[in-house]
């Protein structure tokens, strides 16, 4: 479907809030930057610019770009302040800021499923749709049961660079499918520190064959997700909504310890964050599908 590209300074702005949520996402284990990009009600316009890039490369890069911008933003301003909140993977005992973290992004997972569910058609999805939907949600209640690799250590070696292209497409893979999180995957492959420290020390000899690969990976699943929504499109958000219902549940499991160190008032600002999370989620999609 034609999306709208005439945008005013609002959309601009935003398109960049949305890809902030989709970039800090990426840097924690357990939440995936797809999930994010359809909670904020922009999935498809970015799988729909991703595939129409070609044909008219102008119009999708205006759409795209505040939204990268966004990205980079989340990556490398917004990530930075959230690092001190959620502490080291495994850190024991973990930062007592890491539960209501962790309770405002399970709150934005949330507030976009009222969107999902309305791009759901039961009557056309029947026991497909459903038996979809419990594979996909289990899928990503198991993967957190997964043990964690054992750290690798990434060299500028020829062979590392190698290593790093497919690294990225399968990272760039779990970013554009709902619920499955790309730093869950590295983190249990054992590359998810490596990648992680080249990124805070701006490696780029690590950094440039990684993103190569997210790119490659990005435009061949784009396509793929492209195909599965104009061909199966009740389907396939059946599937979508079980990985992304699932999001929360691998999310509290993969942080777990941080209801050790919980205390009342811990307990009050978690809940609180995860009402505004819902709600900066359910304004930014509905915003996001009337824009769209």
């Amino acid at each position: 479907m034609e999306k709208n590209n005439n945008k005013t300074l609002v959309s601009w702005l935003l398109d960049i809030l949305r890809g902030s949520v989709i970039g800090i996402s990426n840097d924690i284990p357990g939440v995936s930057g797809g999930t994010m990009a359809v909670t904020m009600g922009i999935y498809d316009r970015i799988i729909y610019d991703v595939n129409n890039f070609r044909k008219n490369w102008r119009k999708a890069l205006m759409d795209l770009l505040p939204i990268l911008v966004g990205v980079l933003v989340g990556i490398f301003g917004f990530a930075r302040i959230l690092k001190p909140l959620i502490g080291d993977e495994g850190q024991v005992p973990p930062p007592i800021t890491l539960m209501p973290t962790i309770f405002a992004f399970i709150g934005l997972i949330l507030g976009g499923l009222p969107i999902i569910w309305k791009n759901v058609d039961f009557k056309k999805t029947t026991w497909k749709g459903s038996l979809l939907f419990v594979l996909f949600f289990a899928l990503v209640v198991v993967l957190p049961l997964l043990q964690a690799g054992a750290d690798k250590t990434i060299t500028h070696s020829f062979g590392d660079i190698l290593l790093l292209i497919p690294l990225g497409m399968l990272a760039s893979a779990t970013m554009v499918i709902p619920g499955v999180s790309g730093s869950m995957i590295l983190l249990i492959l054992g590359y998810y520190h490596s990648i992680i420290g080249a990124l805070h020390s701006f490696d780029m000899g690590v950094l440039l064959p990684y993103a190569l690969g997210l790119l490659i990976g990005i435009v061949f699943i784009a396509k793929l997700m492209n195909f599965l929504l104009k061909k199966h499109s009740a389907l396939t958000f059946s599937a979508i909504l079980g990985l992304v219902v699932a999001s929360p549940i691998a999310l509290l499991y993969q942080n777990r310890a941080c209801f050790d160190v919980a205390t009342p008032g811990n307990w009050v600002a978690s809940i609180v964050c995860l009402l505004v999370g819902c709600a900066v989620a359910y304004l930014l999609s509905r915003l996001g599908k009337e824009e769209g």
